[in-house]
């Protein structure tokens, strides 16, 4: 045993063996939430790492607009050389890889505080810019697919330059009958601002405008209620605190109610315009084909489950009868079933356990994501006006960057885990592909993220010998499964069932949209689940469901991860090499076909089912725990 997993397992026994309690802002429940300057500096991100200063960001926003115009030059000329197609290409690259940093630095600093009216605005202009630069570039794939195939072939074959090239040249060939003239192009490219409007405004609603009220904590004093003081007051034993959490939450919405509706209805349109325009037959087939994603393997998903909820059902059962419950309420569904084992960190603590239990990925991994932990990558508390939840991002030219609203708990924990996930595949990436592969797909992306929460539990569940910690363990991997497969799956049947009625010319409304939510939470968490009004709004606090059939690849995530990290856990050295190459590949080749390679076939029921039989004998071990 080397002396990585001897310290491994050492530490990781101390930080379990004794459940900490933190202290500092994060994890303070009474007050207000600190404003940023009272943060130190230690646990925020170093955006000046991609502009030491604002003035710099300024200089390349000048930069990307004088590159603009040199795209004239191009202009029906892609045709005539491989040399012309090759420059054209690169140019491309370089203002679209100065663009990334734009976006991401503008968009991140909001993120920091969005009540700041100067990063606004600044998003807003790169934003704007984006749009420039896509009308601009409108012509490029349209002229390259008009090629002639055989010419096209005998360019990659005697230019050197375009070889890197190839992947990308033949999905353009594949999605020719979607690519439209370059005037067409074009429009849509301007259509851009527009498209991200509804997006904008959930955003700046949901994280600058939305109040949450004051409610009183389980010592009965009162304080300001936000979104990570939520997620941890539903998680209390207190029953009065979850209801009355619950009901200042979800009543916040219920404020906007109309306006939330006519505002997701708005995003459901703009999917189904740009699919019309793209002559897909649906929304679906559009969003999975930029991916080349087959729509069987959301429909199959969706299927698969429906068929396989008595285990989901069992456990809503089990909740009920452990927590002597006459009624089963929403907000009862988080509370653990053995709060007396309840594990809270600090933010230092949460970073070892981490590191401990994503071990088995070996030195290079841990050595890498150690640097990340200490070297300005993460955005750690809650601050005022702060994004909520939680992202990892990036540009190509940066190292990843990842955003937290950490709280001290356990889900916490896996959530530094989570996307750590994503930002150790961003680093490798970048460093081994060319910027044409970077920006990965989602459907590949959750897969990283999910690996690492499903690794850090097997480690964690396998050296805790502590019968109530175990229970407790066990109990939180249940609920990983049920948030992360069945929750994201109940998301993306609404998500699928909304676009579809627009699709046939049926008018969606906020009263319809909470009776369609109602219906799949009975159906979804069966019987033993009441259902009151005020919870039918949570389609309305989804910033995913404005992200296009994006949450469906948190449940396949979950079935690839859950089979990828059983390999990992056994010490399978194949494996593990396996799936540092996937980390590394980028889009270098369709989502399908990396996740085939690394060893997992989604296109198949197996992995799907693999995840339910899993849940299943969980359900079992925590009833014969708590007997």
């Amino acid at each position: 045993m080397n002396k990585l997993r001897i310290h491994t397992l050492l530490s990781l026994m101390a930080l379990l063996t004794c459940l900490a309690f933190a202290t500092g802002f994060s994890q303070s429940t009474t007050g207000s939430v600190p404003e940023r300057k009272d943060i130190e500096d230690v646990y925020q991100w170093r955006l000046e790492d991609i502009y030491a200063a604002d003035a710099l960001w300024e200089t390349d926003y000048k930069k990307v607009e004088t590159l603009l115009p040199q795209f004239g030059k191009f202009k029906g000329q892609l045709s005539k050389s491989s040399k012309e197609l090759l420059n054209c290409l690169a140019l491309r690259d370089t203002l679209s890889s100065i663009l990334d940093r734009l976006y991401v630095y503008s968009y991140m600093k909001r993120d920091e505080d969005n009540r700041l009216p100067v990063y606004q605005e600044m998003s807003d202009r790169a934003g704007s810019l984006r749009t420039r630069v896509n009308q601009a570039l409108a012509f490029i794939e349209p002229e390259i697919t008009a090629i002639p195939e055989a010419k096209l072939k005998s360019f990659l074959k005697y230019d050197q330059g375009l070889i890197i090239y190839r992947h990308y040249m033949e999905d353009l060939f594949r999605t020719k009958a979607h690519i439209l003239s370059p005037q067409e192009e074009e429009i849509l490219a301007l259509a851009g601002d527009l498209a991200r409007g509804p997006s904008t405004v959930f955003e700046m609603l949901d994280n600058a405008d939305i109040k949450y009220g004051i409610i009183k904590d389980e010592k009965g004093k009162k304080v300001v209620l936000s979104k990570a003081r939520y997620q941890k007051f539903v998680e209390s034993t207190n029953r009065r605190l979850r209801k009355d959490s619950n009901r200042a939450f979800n009543s916040a919405y219920f404020n906007y109610f109309n306006t939330l509706g006519a505002n997701l209805s708005a995003n459901v349109a703009r999917d189904i315009f740009l699919a019309k325009a793209r002559e897909y037959n649906s929304s679906l087939e559009a969003s999975l084909d930029v991916n080349n994603v087959p729509t069987s393997v959301y429909h199959n998903l969706v299927k698969t489950v429906n068929e396989n909820l008595k285990p989901l059902h069992r456990y809503t059962a089990l909740r009920k009868k452990v927590l002597k419950l006459r009624e089963l309420y929403a907000y009862d569904l988080y509370v653990p079933l053995v709060p007396q084992a309840k594990m809270e960190f600090t933010y230092e603590q949460a970073k070892e356990v981490v590191t401990n239990g994503l071990s088995p990925f070996g030195e290079t991994y841990i050595k890498d994501m150690t640097e990340g932990f200490h070297s300005g990558w993460i955005d750690v508390y809650e601050t005022q006006g702060k994004g909520s939840g939680a992202y990892s991002w990036g540009a190509y030219t940066t190292h990843p960057y990842v955003l937290l609203n950490f709280n001290g708990t356990l889900e916490d924990v896996f959530t530094v885990a989570h996307e750590m996930g994503h930002s150790m595949q961003s680093l490798y990436t970048n460093r081994t592909q060319p910027f044409v592969y970077q920006d990965y797909s989602t459907f590949v992306a959750e897969v990283a993220s999910i690996t690492n929460e499903v690794l850090l539990m097997n480690e964690l569940l396998k050296e805790t010998v502590d019968p109530q910690q175990r229970l407790y363990l066990t109990n939180y991997f249940i609920e990983q499964i049920r948030g992360t497969f069945y929750q994201q799956v109940l998301f993306a049947e609404f998500e699928l069932a909304i676009h579809e009625k627009a699709e046939k010319g049926e008018a969606l409304s906020s009263e319809s949209m909470s009776k369609l939510y109602r219906e799949l939470l009975e159906k979804y968490w069966g019987p033993e689940l009441t259902v009151d009004s005020i919870n039918t709004i949570g389609w309305a606090r989804i910033p995913h469901f404005y992200y296009n059939y994006y949450v469906f690849q948190y449940a396949t995530g979950q079935a690839a991860g859950v089979a990828l990290a059983e390999d990992i856990s056994k010490g399978d050295v194949q494996a593990k090499k396996r799936y540092m190459d996937f980390l590394a590949s980028g889009s270098s080749d369709y989502p399908i076909e990396l996740l085939k390679k690394a060893g997992v076939d989604m296109t198949k029921p197996e992995p799907i089912l693999a995840v339910i039989e899993l849940f299943d004998r969980l359900v079992g071990k925590m009833e014969k725990l708590v007997e």
